[in-house]
């Protein structure tokens, strides 16, 4: 387990991240890393594939933020209008969360969000985006003490790199605790796919030269293995369980 006082080289921290087997330990391991580095809040935001960064189904990872704080943010209807993490993951870098707000037009809610945020001094932060196999992305933030900290490219750069590293790390875990059950024939795996491409049953079968009742036969089955109703939830689902990439 992680201590208070560990100090360890980027190196170092990278290899522990890839021992540790427990998500308690290595998020811990994370704060005490960007902690020794200046930081005073962060948020590890895990995102269900295909979700926004603010859905009310993501896991939030916090520390540093005042209890009122985390109270609103637990709020479905309030956290959705959190523009920063959306901006932040479309950007594909690390962002001031001044500058993701003074990106586009904000709607009410939105504007509403960031003038509570400046009112509880969480103006001066950096979100940055993680991204993981299989579609599995996650966003972060983080705020510095002393503040000029947020605009020290070294820092930033070494937070991120942290990060990704942990969040990489997770996915590598939960994908082995939580292998999908499914298993697509190679000829299934075909089908799903010709279906995410917008492929009738008819077209399938002459893509993959076989008979019509055959492709529907396949169609049937992967709709089955997928526990899906109709092609675009069957092609969501796959792209779920990482038999798809987009």
């Amino acid at each position: 387990m992680a201590t208070e006082n560990q100090n360890l080289h980027i190196g170092e921290l990278f290899q522990r991240i890839a021992s540790l087997s427990s998500l308690a330990d290595i998020l811990e391991l994370v704060r005490i890393a960007v902690v020794n580095l200046g930081a005073n809040r962060t948020s590890y935001h895990f995102t269900p594939k295909l979700k926004s960064q603010t859905d009310h189904m993501v896991q939030l990872a916090t520390y540093g933020f005042s209890r009122e704080w985390l109270g609103l943010y637990e709020e479905p209807g309030f956290r959705q209008n959190d523009p920063i993490p959306d901006i932040v993951m479309q950007h594909g870098g690390p962002m001031l969360w001044h500058d993701a707000l003074a990106l586009r037009r904000l709607n009410e809610n939105e504007e509403r969000f960031a003038s509570l945020l400046k009112a509880h001094d969480l103006d001066q932060g950096i979100g940055i985006p993680l991204y993981g196999p299989k579609g599995r992305h996650a966003y972060s933030a983080f705020t510095f003490d002393p503040v000029q900290l947020t605009y020290d490219e070294g820092t930033i750069a070494t937070v991120a790199a942290i990060a990704s590293a942990a969040h990489v790390r997770i996915c590598n875990i939960l994908d082995k605790q939580y292998e999908p059950q499914v298993h697509l024939s190679q000829r299934e795996t075909q089908v799903i796919r010709l279906i995410a491409h917008g492929h009738s049953n008819k077209a399938i079968a002459a893509d993959l030269d076989i008979g019509g009742s055959t492709a529907d036969t396949y169609v049937r089955r992967v709709f089955a293995k997928l526990d899906a109703s109709d092609r675009i939830s069957a092609s969501i689902r796959a792209l779920e369980l990482g038999i798809l990439r987009l």
